[in-house]
């Protein structure tokens, strides 16, 4: 059973450096499904994803693999409720 897990990151000076290379590797894991959701504040100095994931492990192993460098060990915390409000805002469109 997948859970969702939220993680909490640090960045570094180079991640605004680097802005549009990070936020495109990132764009392309939400649509690759490996996250759900990611927010960067608005000095560029803290990150914020949502994943959902079978386990811990497989959490660290995304986390190795983020094209960003973190100033400091990553929070993760596994999350007992997520709701996305997208969802409850927009009904499914039936077309009959």
């Amino acid at each position: 059973m997948k859970n969702y897990f939220l993680i909490e990151l640090e960045l570094g000076h180079s991640f605004g450096e680097n802005y549009e290379s990070s936020t495109a590797l990132m764009n392309q894991m939400l649509a690759d499904g490996k996250i759900q959701t990611y927010g960067i504040n608005v000095d560029m100095s803290r990150m914020w994803i949502s994943m959902l994931a079978e386990s811990d492990y497989q959490v660290w192993e995304m986390v190795c693999n983020l094209p960003i460098a973190a100033v400091s060990e990553p929070l993760i915390t596994s999350l007992h409720t997520y709701n996305q409000s997208i969802d409850l805002q927009f009904p499914a469109i039936s077309m009959n």
